[in-house]
């Protein structure tokens, strides 16, 4: 697999996190945290690595070690308290498997090159078990972070709230030996009430910005927007969910039970395995797959139905933490069935999401355009590829996410521009989900090069 050439500004970041014991890199969202850790282990030479993140992207963490790092170490992600916990290589945990004392004691017991805390403000609350686990309960009592020689936090929101969030990170790196409520005193404003005392600011902030710079690098897409392409293609894997079979997948196949229907989607998926596997070694495999692809879509429907079910859950729970942390101000999701679309969108109701499919009616479609390009509130816009894949401008959003794709490329790179077109003023990044562990992981990175390549044109 060909590596990812890293962007200057992501040289500059894994350089600053090489030279540090303990850091904290804060670029904005979507400037690629994750590569820059990847790259500055290498630099450091580091073998043994733990990454402890959300569980929505513990694998796909596994894959950027494959697409930026050419070191071929083992690596594994701790799926489940029950999993053996391996304990050399790249290993990815979630911070809620931490509260598995078998899976803390487990990764206690290895001295780590490097300890990454990927989203790193869920580390913020000093009582939470999951801090405790990581920076140490007490004196006596150290935590994960006392196992590695270096500790990188990650996260673009490193205190969401107020000044008192960075408290831990601080503390836990040796940069103050304040206890909480002094450190609380010195750089926070507030009054007591009856709940305790309210922090409303900040003082001192000269200070704060002092003790942060020694251990921290924070960039804006406004400072490294010269090296950002217009619109950049990324694809990210999520692990599977099950899947809720309704009635409708029965009519579809004519199957009356949840064994046929399985083992007719399993068939399905092998056929169309074998088929792309055909023409991997060809000259052309990406042209061949497509195809491929182009033949298959027909005979495939429920299968890519029940897969993009299947991937959904994981990806709602993402964006709904991007949104939530205001990580994201809008996104465009696109995705090609009715059920998909609208199970993403009553999971995402709370940010005003609208939708537009072959089933809006008429006049609902350009009120719901017209919304999300003006109200604030309307944060969600989720459409089938097809239906708002062209003549329509979603300009107010730069950021956009597949849920599915299309198995025509030109169509992906139609849609993906409603977004990239006059009237944006940002670089546009979109995002392909693919579902772990199943033949969606090939097709989509098929589709994503294919409608790179294609978007250049459009």
């Amino acid at each position: 697999m060909e590596l990812e050439t890293p962007f200057p500004y992501q040289l500059v970041g894994a350089d600053f996190l090489a030279s540090k014991a303990q850091a904290l890199l804060a670029d904005v969202m979507g400037l690629g945290k994750s590569a820059q850790a990847v790259r500055a282990a290498d630099l450091i030479g580091a073998r043994d690595v733990l990454v402890l993140c959300p569980a929505s992207v513990r694998i796909n963490w596994l894959r950027e070690f494959t697409r930026f790092s050419p070191f071929d170490r083992p690596a594994a992600a701790v799926l489940t308290g029950k999993d053996g916990v391996p304990t050399s290589g790249v290993v990815v945990c979630s911070y809620d498997l931490l509260a598995t004392e078998k899976v803390r004691k487990a990764l206690m017991a290895v001295s780590w090159d490097v300890l990454v805390l990927d989203e790193a403000h869920y580390l913020k609350e000093r009582g939470a078990k999951r801090t405790k686990a990581v920076y140490g309960y007490n004196a006596r009592t150290p935590g994960l972070a006392s196992q590695a020689r270096h500790v990188w936090r990650l996260s673009g929101t490193p205190a969401p709230n107020d000044a008192s969030e960075l408290w831990t990170h601080l503390k836990s790196a040796g940069i103050v030996q304040d206890q909480y409520w002094d450190f609380v005193y010195e750089f926070c404003t507030g009054f007591n009430s009856d709940y305790g005392f309210r922090i409303t600011g900040h003082r001192n902030t000269d200070k704060l910005k002092q003790l942060l710079a020694q251990f921290m690098l924070r960039r804006t897409k406004e400072e490294v927007m010269t090296e950002l392409p217009p619109i950049a293609f990324h694809e990210v894997t999520v692990e599977r969910s099950a899947v809720e079979l309704d009635p409708v997948f029965y009519e579809q196949t004519r199957l009356k039970t949840p064994d046929q229907f399985f083992a007719e989607l399993k068939l399905a998926d092998n056929t169309l395995r074998q088929a792309l596997k055909t023409v991997s070694g060809a000259k052309t495999p990406g042209q061949d797959k497509l195809k491929i692809l182009e033949a298959m879509a027909g005979s495939m429907v429920t299968l890519r139905r029940y897969i993009g079910m299947a991937k959904l859950p994981k990806v709602c729970e993402m964006l709904d933490s991007e949104l939530a942390m205001g990580l994201i101000d809008k996104i465009v999701i696109f995705a090609v069935h009715k059920d998909v679309i609208e199970h993403t969108r009553q999971r995402l109701a709370k940010y005003g999401a609208v939708t537009l499919y072959g089933g809006t009616a008429p006049d609902k479609r350009q009120k719901n355009i017209d919304r999300f390009m003006t109200d604030p509130k309307c944060r969600v816009f989720i459409g089938n590829i097809v239906a708002a894949g062209t003549g329509i401008t979603l300009t107010s959003a730069h950021e956009v996410a597949f849920m599915e794709a299309d198995w025509v490329p030109a169509n992906n790179a139609q849609a993906a521009m409603r977004c990239h077109r006059i009237g944006q003023t940002n670089p546009v990044r979109v995002r392909f989900f693919s579902c772990e562990g199943s033949v969606d992981e090939e097709i989509m990175t098929t589709l994503r090069r294919k409608t790179a390549e294609l978007a250049k044109i459009f």
